[in-house]
């Protein structure tokens, strides 16, 4: 048994509905309704944002201002334990004093530069990494500059622990 569909008078009464303000959508036809319910769970605004070229900027503006924070954190521990007169805790801080600076100018960089999101300060914390534990591999590599920065007897301490890490034109 065969069941004709006349869809000319369907569409009319579908029509009639629409019209009266009495809109019923069968299942099989997708309606405004159910067009307006999709778009609400699984539209445009509900998609994971493609990453921009400004985005994957930022991240390696983040990875920079980690290993920037370290060094100058570092610089400025340095610096201020050399001088007299400050409180005897100060002195007793040691690594703990450059984390300190590392972490509040950390802090401050991600202010300044909005590093507020998951891949900017996974970013930040890795160049934090790269910079501490690469210490050794830079003042091997650029003694001289260590020098300028730090006391010759620490760039030395520096450069002698890093040796391993020195990178020569022969490889």
């Amino acid at each position: 048994m065969t069941v004709r569909v006349d869809q000319k008078t369907i569409f009319s009464e579908r029509l009639k509905r629409i019209q009266s303000g009495k809109q019923y959508e069968h299942a099989d036809v997708i309606g405004h309704a159910t067009q307006k319910r999709y778009n609400r769970i699984f539209g445009k605004k509900n998609q994971k944002p493609k990453r921009t070229f400004a985005d994957k900027m930022m991240v390696l503006i983040a990875f920079l201002c980690g290993m920037s924070s370290v060094l100058v954190g570092r610089v400025a521990y340095f610096h201020l334990a050399q001088l007299d007169g400050l409180p005897p805790a100060f002195y007793d801080l040691g690594a703990r004093g450059m984390v300190l600076f590392s972490f509040v100018l950390a802090m401050v960089l991600v202010v300044i530069f909005h590093l507020s999101n998951r891949a900017r300060i996974q970013a930040l914390i890795v160049g934090c990494v790269v910079m501490h534990y690469g210490e050794a591999a830079v003042a091997s590599n650029a003694p001289e500059f260590w020098s300028h920065l730090f006391s010759a007897e620490y760039a030395a301490t520096m450069a002698e622990q890093g040796r391993d890490y020195r990178l020569t034109p022969t490889g």
